[in-house]
């Protein structure tokens, strides 16, 4: 199995990526007797050496899982925060006793699915951009978008930072004149992309929520806080979405248990 630098830091000593990225950078992490600074190297953890600040890391291998979170609004997408503020931790701690690590990520003030394993493979294969997996978010918003608007997520559009959106898929879930909910659906991960393209439409996001990644349903975790590990058949229907669309580099065999 390979993982990033930067995700061994974080899986074995739970700082957060942030932190264990700036380690690297930093100069205090030693693979195999060498100093490596830069933090997506891609290193097998349970054939490697690795020192941190001169204190030998032990990977463990474990059975791989999988889990899908419901994650509530206030948490943050992190495994721990120096600030004392709610993580993802905090939710699944008591509840998952692998080391697991979050798959992406969803805003403190979003709410909705997001994955967790200690599978860095899946976690590749799964972010890779070139795998395309659709993820569905429910939008709130005050007013109503126009046909223009429309048109123009399905066709994509240029966010505030220059970022150009693939085409998108919307539809309006419902609206009583003051309030409308949309269900938009992308494959990318860039920066606040829903709430960012909603911005450039001249309208403010008031709820945002996941209902779905690639085959796995909001059904299957349907409140706030809500944890399922998820079977064989359910990553093999996730890995086979990604497996379509992704690089041979960024594919794998599937190879979880159930």
């Amino acid at each position: 199995m390979i993982l990033k630098l930067h995700e061994i830091i974080s899986q074995i000593t739970n700082m957060s990526r942030r932190k264990s990225t700036q380690a690297i950078l930093d100069g205090r992490v030693k693979v195999n007797g060498r100093i490596e600074t830069y933090p997506r190297l891609d290193v097998f953890p349970e054939s490697s050496e690795i020192l941190l600040d001169g204190n030998r890391l032990i990977f463990s291998s474990e059975e791989k899982v999988v889990y899908l979170v419901n994650k509530p609004i206030g948490y943050l997408s992190a495994m721990s925060d120096d600030r004392g503020r709610k993580t993802l931790s905090d939710l699944v701690s008591d509840r998952i006793k692998e080391r697991v690590f979050h798959v992406g990520r969803l805003d403190q003030d979003s709410c909705g699915l997001i994955l967790m394993t200690n599978d860095g493979d899946l976690s590749n294969l799964v972010s890779h951009p070139a795998s395309e997996i659709e993820k569905t978010y429910v939008v709130g918003i005050k007013g109503k978008l126009t046909d223009r608007d429309l048109e123009a997520v399905k066709g994509g559009l240029t966010l505030g930072d220059g970022f150009k959106t693939s085409p998108a898929k919307i539809r309006l879930v419902r609206s009583d004149g003051d309030f409308s909910k949309y269900a938009i659906t992308i494959h990318e991960g860039h920066k606040r992309e829903i709430r960012e393209i909603f911005r450039v439409l001249n309208k403010s996001v008031s709820s945002l929520v996941r209902v779905s990644i690639g085959p796995l349903s909001i059904s299957l975790v349907p409140n706030p806080g809500d944890i399922k590990r998820l079977s064989r058949k359910e990553i093999a229907l996730l890995e086979n979405g990604a497996h379509r669309k992704a690089p041979k580099k960024a594919q794998r065999k599937n190879n979880f248990g159930s």
